[in-house]
C-alpha cells in the first residue's frame, strides 16, 4: 500500500498541561459525517470530533470545552462523563446543543478551526485546515496521539488509529459512464459502460451496485463488462485503490415509466435500510401520525424535467420525513435538504417558473403528499395559496407535481413545495438569514425579544393602525386572513401560523401561508359555514376549536376594534371577490393545475386507498362548493358586521373589456379590465382610471343605478377619478368615459348595458329591433325578445352563470 506521513502544519498543543494532569486530545475528525457514524438520537451528525485519553487514568470531561474559535467563553461545555485511559468519545457536531452534541457543526470549507479547552485554557486544538476533499473523510492522526496527522484511508471513529493516512491530493475521481440517466416511456436495451477517468492511479477498479446502497470494497460488485439491462436500474458506481482516498458514489437513474410522461420526474437513491429498518428506517417508525421521528437520511437526487432528457439536477443531499397526521399515510412527505457539506450547498434551478420566475437558489424543498388532502383532491393548498398570492402580497409557497421513483420503484406523485420556514424567506429575498421566526407562537429563528412586545402590544385595546403599521404588514396580513377565511380553512389560525420579521431596525412582522388544506368544503363542510363569525367567536362550536382560540385570534380582533382597519379589511373582502376570488378566476388557476395531474394520478392512486371515493366525485363537489362561496361569503360579511345585503357592482362590464385602461378601487389595482361583484351600501367607493396607452385619456364616468324598488337613474362624472357613497340599492353599473386624440368619446364597444336586480337581469339602451337573447352556460335558450327602446327585464335567479346575447355581442355573467 502507497502511505504518505505528513507533517501537519494545525497546531498540536501539548499532551500535559503545564502542571502535570493527562489531557485529553483531538484525535480524528470528519467535517461532513454523511452516513459514517450514526450518534445516540439515531441521527448521522452533521460532523464529529474524537477525544482520546493517551493517560493511564480517567478523565472527566466536565472541565472541558469544544469550540470553533480561542474564545472559551464561546465553547460547548462539555457534559459531567468519564472516558478511560486509553479509550474514545465523540462530540457530535450538530448545532444540537446537548451533552454530547454541540451548538455548532465544523465548517466542511477551508479554514476550519476547532479548539479544545480545559479550564478555560486551550489543550488542543486543530487549525487552518483546508476544504474537505470529500464528505465522510476523516482527518486525524496517523496512530492515537502521535503529532503526525493526515486523511484516514479508513475513518476509525471510537478505535484506534491504524496508520494508514495520506494527503488531500490522494483523493481519487468518480467514474465515467457512457450514457448518463434517463427517464423513458417505453423499454430500450442498454450496454451501460463504465470507465476510469484518465488521470486514475494504476490499479484503480470500479465497484457498483444496483438496489441504491453506497459501493463499498464489500457491497457491490467490481466492474468487469459492460452491464446490460432493458428496465428500470439505478447504478451507483464509486472507484477503489490502495492507498487513496474515495470520493462518494456517482449515480444514474435510468427509468422506465412504461407509459406517457406529463410530469417531472424524480429519482431518489439511498440505503434501502435508511427507510425500511425497523429501528432506524424513517418510513418503518414513522407510521403512525403520532411518530415524529425527524432522522434524516442521505441520498443521491435526479430531476428529470421531461423524457428522454438528461437530469438536470443530479447531486447528494439528505432528506427526513414531513408533516404531522399524514405521517401515518402510505405515501408520506418528504423534505429534502441541500448542503455545502454534501458537495453542492443549494438545488440551483428554476422549480416554478410559472409562479415564481427566476427563483432558484433553494436551500431545502418537500415533496409532499397534500397533508389533509392527501385521499380527496391532491392539491387544496396549493389552489388556495395560488389563488391569493398570484394577485395580492403573501409570503406562500409555489407547487409543481412531480412523479417520484425511489431505488428505481414507483413511489407514485407528490407535490414539490417551497418550505414555510426560513428557507422560504432566503429564497424570496435575496439570501436573507438574519430574522426571528415563530411557528405558532414556537420560536424557530433568531430570538423571540420583538415577538414577546409585540403581543403584549395587540393583547392591550385602543391602539390605530398607524400603531400596527410600524410593527407588522398589515395589508399582508389582511391577504392572509381574506385567504383563509374565504376558503373556510379553520386549521388556522390556530394551527399553522408561520410570522416572521426581519432583524434589522425597523423589521415589520409578515406571515407565510402554510397547509391550508380543510379548505374548499374538505371533510363536507359547507360553502355556508359562517367563517367570520367562527374567527371573531371562540368556541364558536367544537368541531376545529384548536382553530380559533382566544390567544390565537386575537390580534386579528384587536385590529377590527380600529376603524381604519375594520374599513380595509371589508373593502378588501369585496373588492377581491368582484375581481380574482371567485369561482370563475380560482377556476382559471385550478382547472390547469388539474390538467397537469389528471393523466398519472390515476396511477398513483392505485397505490393508496382504492376504496375512497373517486377523485371525479370529490372534484365535482369542491367545484359545487366554489360556485356557491362567493355568494355565502359577501352574505357572512353583511351578517355578522350588520352591513345589511350587498348590492351588485359592475364595472366596465361591456362585451369586449377595455385593455387600454386600468382601474384602482379603493387603492386596490385590480387585475382585470372589468369588474363583478357585489358592495354594501353607504360605503366609500373611490374608482381611478388610468390610461395604459398613450393615445387615449378619461374623460369621466357613467354610472346606470337600480333602485330597491326597480327605478333606474343615470349620472355622469367627469374627470379620471369616480368618488361616490351609495345609498342602499339593487345594482350599480359603473362604465368609464374614455376618449382619443380623434376625440371620439366611448363607454366601451356597444350602446346597451345590463344590470343584476332581484332575480332578474335588466338590460338597458338597446337599440329598437336587435334580438335578445339569455342562454344557460350549456348553451340552452332561456328567454328571447326583440328590443322596443325600453329596458329589458329577463327572469334569471342568482348563483347561476348565463350567456347574454344582445344582436352579435356576447357576455357570460353571473
Amino acid at each position: 500500500m502507497r502511505q504518505i506521513l505528513i507533517k501537519v502544519f494545525v497546531t498540536i498543543m501539548m499532551l500535559y498541561a503545564a502542571n502535570g494532569h493527562a489531557q485529553l486530545v483531538i484525535n480524528e475528525l470528519m467535517q461532513s459525517n454523511i452516513d459514517c457514524v450514526m450518534d445516540d438520537i439515531k441521527e448521522y451528525p452533521d460532523s464529529w470530533v474524537e477525544l482520546y485519553n493517551p493517560s493511564d487514568a480517567d478523565i472527566n470531561l466536565r472541565n472541558y470545552r469544544i469550540g470553533k474559535t480561542d474564545d472559551p467563553n464561546e465553547a460547548w461545555k462539555l457534559p459531567n462523563k468519564t472516558i478511560g485511559a486509553g479509550k474514545y468519545i465523540l462530540v457530535y457536531c450538530d448545532t444540537e446543543a446537548n451533552g454530547l452534541h454541540t451548538n455548532f457543526r465544523l465548517e466542511s470549507g477551508k479554514g476550519m478551526d476547532v479548539y479544545l479547552f480545559n479550564g478555560g485554557k486551550i489543550v488542543d486544538s486543530v487549525t487552518g485546515l483546508e476544504k474537505q476533499p470529500a464528505p465522510n473523510i476523516a482527518y486525524g492522526r496517523e496512530v492515537d496521539g502521535s503529532n503526525v496527522w493526515g486523511y484516514q484511508l479508513t475513518p476509525t471513529p471510537q478505535t484506534g488509529n491504524v496508520g494508514q493516512v495520506c494527503d488531500r491530493d490522494h483523493i481519487l475521481g468518480v467514474p465515467v459512464f457512457s450514457e448518463n440517466g434517463y427517464v423513458t416511456e417505453k423499454k430500450r436495451s442498454m450496454k451501460l459502460i463504465l470507465s476510469l477517468p484518465d488521470d486514475a492511479p494504476e490499479g484503480t477498479v470500479i465497484r457498483y451496485t444496483l438496489d441504491g446502497a453506497e459501493p463499498t470494497l464489500t457491497t457491490g460488485e467490481t466492474y468487469t463488462a459492460p452491464i446490460k439491462f432493458s428496465d428500470s436500474r439505478i447504478i451507483r458506481a464509486k472507484l477503489f485503490c490502495e492507498g487513496w482516498l474515495s470520493p462518494r458514489s456517482i449515480t444514474q437513474s435510468y427509468i422506465v415509466h412504461g407509459r406517457e410522461i406529463t410530469l417531472p420526474v424524480i429519482s431518489i437513491n439511498m440505503n434501502q435500510e435508511y427507510l425500511d429498518d425497523p429501528e432506524t428506517g424513517i418510513f418503518a417508525c414513522n407510521q403512525e401520525s403520532y411518530q415524529k421521528n425527524n432522522w434524516r437520511r442521505p441520498l443521491n437526487l435526479e430531476f428529470f424535467v421531461e423524457g428522454n432528457q438528461n437530469s438536470l439536477l443530479n447531486q447528494l443531499c439528505e432528506m427526513r420525513i414531513s408533516g404531522s397526521a399524514s405521517r401515518g399515510a402510505s405515501k408520506k412527505s418528504i423534505a429534502i435538504y441541500a448542503h455545502k457539506r454534501f458537495g453542492t450547498k443549494r438545488f440551483d434551478y428554476e422549480f416554478f417558473p410559472d409562479q415564481k420566475p427566476g427563483v432558484r437558489d433553494f436551500k431545502s424543498l418537500v415533496l409532499r403528499n397534500a397533508g389533509n388532502d392527501y385521499d380527496y383532491l391532491y392539491m387544496r393548498d396549493a389552489i388556495i395559496q395560488r389563488s391569493m398570492a398570484q394577485n395580492a402580497d403573501l409570503d406562500w409557497q409555489a407547487w409543481r407535481p412531480a412523479i417520484i421513483y425511489i431505488n428505481g420503484t414507483y413511489y407514485g406523485m407528490l407535490n414539490i413545495r417551497e418550505r414555510a420556514n426560513g428557507n422560504n424567506i432566503y429564497t424570496n429575498y435575496d439570501g436573507l438569514e438574519d430574522i426571528d421566526l415563530l411557528e405558532n407562537n414556537d420560536l424557530k429563528e433568531g430570538t423571540k425579544d420583538y415577538f414577546r412586545q409585540f403581543r403584549t402590544f395587540y393583547n392591550e385595546q385602543g391602539h390605530t393602525l398607524a400603531e400596527y403599521a410600524e410593527r407588522m404588514d398589515w395589508e399582508e396580513y389582511i391577504n392572509l386572513m381574506i385567504m383563509n377565511l374565504y376558503f373556510n380553512n379553520q386549521d388556522f389560525p390556530g394551527n399553522n401560523s408561520v410570522m416572521w420579521r426581519p432583524r434589522a431596525e425597523g423589521g415589520k412582522w409578515r406571515w407565510i401561508a402554510k397547509d391550508t388544506d380543510f379548505g374548499i368544503g374538505l371533510y363536507g363542510s359547507s360553502p355556508e359555514y359562517n367563517t367570520v363569525a367562527w374567527l371573531n367567536t371562540p368556541d364558536y362550536d367544537s368541531d376545529r376549536a384548536w382553530g380559533n382560540t382566544s390567544d390565537a385570534t386575537r390580534l386579528f380582533r384587536r385590529l377590527m376594534e380600529d376603524k381604519d382597519f375594520y374599513r380595509e379589511f371589508i373593502d378588501r373582502c369585496c373588492i377581491y371577490m368582484g375581481d380574482f376570488l371567485n369561482e370563475k378566476d380560482v377556476r382559471d388557476i385550478w382547472d390547469p393545475m388539474y390538467d397537469m395531474i389528471k393523466y398519472e394520478y390515476p396511477y398513483h392512486r392505485s397505490l393508496i386507498n382504492r376504496w375512497w371515493p373517486k377523485y371525479d366525485e370529490e372534484l365535482n363537489k369542491a367545484h359545487e362548493w366554489l360556485a356557491k362561496r362567493t355568494y355565502h361569503f359577501y352574505t357572512m360579511l353583511g351578517e355578522y358586521y350588520k352591513l345589511g345585503e350587498p348590492f351588485t357592482l359592475t364595472i366596465n362590464m361591456s362585451t369586449l373589456p377595455r385593455e387600454d385602461i386600468s382601474i384602482n378601487f379603493n387603492g386596490i389595482n385590480l387585475h382585470h379590465p372589468i369588474y363583478a361583484g357585489k358592495f354594501f351600501a353607504n360605503r366609500q367607493i373611490t374608482l381611478t382610471a388610468t390610461p395604459i396607452e398613450e393615445d387615449i385619456e378619461i374623460l369621466g364616468w357613467k354610472i346606470i343605478q337600480v333602485g330597491l324598488t326597480g327605478s333606474v337613474s343615470t349620472q355622469e362624472m367627469k374627470g379620471a377619478v369616480c368618488s361616490l357613497i351609495v345609498p342602499s340599492c339593487n345594482s350599480i353599473a359603473i362604465e368609464t368615459i374614455v376618449g382619443g386624440k380623434a376625440g371620439i368619446t366611448t363607454t366601451g364597444t356597444q350602446t346597451w348595458n345590463w344590470l343584476r336586480g332581484n332575480d332578474e337581469i335588466i338590460v338597458v339602451n338597446v337599440p329598437q329591433g336587435v334580438s335578445v337573447r339569455l342562454y344557460d352556460i350549456r348553451g340552452m335558450l332561456l328567454f328571447q325578445t326583440t328590443a322596443t327602446g325600453t329596458e329589458i327585464h329577463i327572469p334569471a335567479p342568482k348563483e347561476t352563470l348565463y350567456l347574454l346575447k344582445v344582436g352579435q355581442d356576447t357576455v357570460k355573467l353571473q
